[in-house]
């Protein structure tokens, strides 16, 4: 345990006097907000008169140099009192070396010319605030609006954008209205945060107008001054959705099932959300892995009620500990109900409760206070009751300030099921510079600790771990990035009984030819067995998700036995409208397990599509067909054969239609 705390403070003492944290000449730009009478008509052209009024957001920076990008984009912003009105004219010396290839709306675009907006309305210099507008090359769109929404386009909001191709390069705008944000009810002129940024595929660089650094720090972004927004009254309040699903399937026959979803927003910073009988059967969930664990693994959400306001739950770090709260453990529920959205601009809430039958509840609450750059705090709950489940309860404090370029962390949380019940400790001291991120964790968790609604990795542990990682973009010759990262960690059982102590190291180099390579090795000794095992991996076409191809091979020991693991995976687009692809993962060790998952996908339109999943996992057979038309406004309908997520095919038929006012 000692040894890793000396290597710990000595890289962190090296990497203090080597590395300063200086926000450079092109960080915390400023651009006054401008309010427009004549809004520009939202075409990709750049001829509205509006815009010959706007403020121009100039020479944008490449973060990981400094310097004035080659190719140069304007940004545009104007504002009323109904929408934010942002235009870019992307310049390209290459244009006929524009890559555009995704048309579905929510889609991500990565190895793509691509524009985004990024605001905090709350200028409160915290990434949890911060809503993002992105727009391809095709003008396909995307958004991340702070906090988290669901799928269906109204509830993530309705936005225009349009491109244009131009003879050097393109030019694109959008309008995106106020109601689709939280912002805050400001008596008078408000400063915000933005940030305009173009992905620059021939390059593979990221420009930025204001400069955040290699670390994104949210605290750089740009400020637009003087900023109106609308009073409340202005937006829409109550929006509700709902679904029908007629359905057959064989052994259980006919079955009709609806669902009704209310969305409430009584102020621009307050969100409601009521789901009664919600629809999980029909969403396709992740498939979870079958690579060497020791502990449950994680899956991702999917479930709309749980992905609305997903932010304003995240109560722990996914590292250290594991998840407090792990939206997963809550299976079902007859109703649901969340309260989220931000007090002000420093103190938000999260509280939500589900309900099954007449007995069965869970509820969680979260209150965070952020003093943006500086840190912040959190207190949480959570509770269990119903016939099913223990009596669980849980409660909690953590929070975090930075110095510098240091930041000091800790947590303390109580949780039990019935009469049995302990508490961890978590202490951290994180040290964060461009390229470098080292962090010393020191915690304990007693063996009592139970917390039935969270995904709590080991409890029965306590001890030191080290991580420190290197990421570098490299601007010629032929590496373009290096990733670098060791983690050290020393635990013993909390009566002081050896439980894990360990070593892993991994580096990963992605070359200008697209290719990626990388390699790690682990030792560790684990409840007195042992490990020691080598990973290789190759991946090709690393920019582009439809010609992508990968292939892992891990092999050595676990636990004083041979083991052997093989993943792979490739995806291709064919036709131009078919894409295909296929996973695979080979176990060999106590038991051999197997699993493949095939996808294909035919896009009629940016809107329509006919697709289907194969899963082959240890000698069982599930597939499923689907027709959707959706992701647009008005009515979804889907149409779907087989089960999504049951562990062998299913003869089944479901249709099922969504529709939102």
């Amino acid at each position: 345990m000692k040894s890793v705390g000396v290597v710990a403070v000595a890289v962190a003492l090296w990497g203090c006097l080597t590395s300063l944290l200086l926000a450079g000449q092109y960080s915390s730009r400023t651009i006054p907000a401008v309010k427009t009478t004549n809004p520009p008509t939202i075409d990709g052209k750049l001829d509205d008169e509006a815009w010959r009024n706007a403020p121009v957001a100039k020479e944008f920076i490449d973060p990981y140099t400094s310097k004035p990008a080659a190719d140069q984009t304007e940004a545009y912003i104007l504002y009323d009192s109904t929408a934010i009105y942002v235009a870019f004219y992307c310049h390209d010396s290459q244009p006929e070396a524009i890559v555009a290839r995704e048309i579905r709306p929510g889609s991500d675009f990565p190895g793509e010319d691509t524009v985004t907006f990024q605001i905090d309305p709350y200028f409160s210099r915290n990434w949890v605030n911060i809503s993002a507008f992105i727009v391809n090359a095709l003008g396909t769109q995307n958004e991340r609006i702070a906090g988290g929404r669901a799928a269906k386009r109204e509830w993530r909001g309705i936005w225009q954008a349009a491109v244009q191709r131009v003879s050097d390069g393109w030019t694109v705008e959008m309008r995106i209205p106020w109601e689709v944000l939280n912002y805050p009810n400001a008596n008078g002129a408000t400063n915000m945060s933005i940030n305009f940024k173009r992905d620059h595929a021939r390059t593979r660089i990221d420009y930025f107008w204001s400069d955040v650094t290699p670390m994104r720090r949210p605290e750089l972004m740009g400020i637009w001054q003087g900023v109106e927004p609308p009073k409340a009254s202005n937006r829409k309040s109550l929006q509700f959705m709902s679904y029908l699903t007629p359905e057959w399937q064989d052994g259980a026959g006919q079955e009709i099932r609806a669902g009704l979803d209310l969305r409430y927003t009584p102020t621009p910073q307050l969100t409601g959300v009521l789901s009664l009988f919600p629809d999980f059967r029909n969403i396709e969930e992740a498939v979870e892995g079958i690579e060497f664990s020791r502990s449950e693994r994680f899956v991702e959400e999917t479930r709309p009620f749980f992905m609305e306001g997903i932010r304003y739950f995240d109560l722990t770090e996914p590292y250290g500990i594991g998840r407090l709260f792990y939206s997963r453990r809550i299976e079902e529920f007859d109703a649901g109900l969340k309260v989220f959205g931000n007090l002000n601009s420093a103190l938000s809430l999260g509280v939500l409760s589900t309900f099954r039958g007449k007995r069965d509840q869970a509820s969680v609450a979260h209150l965070r206070y952020s003093m943006g750059e500086r840190g912040g705090w959190s207190a949480y709950g959570l509770l269990r009751r119903g016939n099913e489940y223990p009596h669980h309860d849980a409660y909690g404090v953590s929070g975090n300030v930075r110095f510098g370029n240091f930041r000091i962390g800790g947590k303390w949380i109580y949780a039990r099921e019935a009469n049995t019940g302990g508490v961890t400790t978590d202490l951290s001291l994180n040290y964060e510079v461009p390229r470098w991120f080292s962090g010393l964790r020191w915690m304990r968790i007693d063996p009592d600790f139970r917390a039935s609604l969270g995904l709590i990795y080991f409890t029965d542990r306590q001890g030191l771990s080290w991580y420190t990682r290197y990421d570098n973009q490299i601007r010629q010759g032929a590496i373009r990035e290096v990733e670098a990262d060791v983690f050290l960690r020393d635990y013993t059982h909390c009566n002081g009984d050896p439980f894990e102590r360990g070593v892993r190291a991994s580096l990963d180099i992605t070359l200008r030819s697209d290719y990626r390579i990388g390699i790690g090795h682990e030792v560790a000794t684990f409840e007195g067995t042992h490990d020691r095992v080598y990973q290789i991996r190759l991946q090709g076409n690393v920019s582009n998700r439809f010609r992508q191809w990968g292939i892992g091979y891990e092999f050595g020991q676990r636990s004083d036995k041979d083991i052997r693991f093989v993943g792979f995976g490739f995806t291709r687009r064919l036709f131009g409208k078919l894409d295909v692809g296929l996973n695979g993962s080979i176990l060999r060790f106590d038991e051999n397990r197997d699993q493949y998952i095939l996808t294909v996908s035919w896009e009629f339109d940016e809107l329509r599509a006919l697709s289907a999943r194969l899963v082959h996992q240890d000698g069982n057979v599930n597939w499923y067909l689907a027709y959707r038309s959706a992701g647009g406004v008005g009515q979804d309908l889907y149409i779907i054969i087989g089960d999504p997520n049951a562990g062998r095919f299913t003869e089944r038929i479901a249709l099922k239609w969504v529709w939102a006012m």
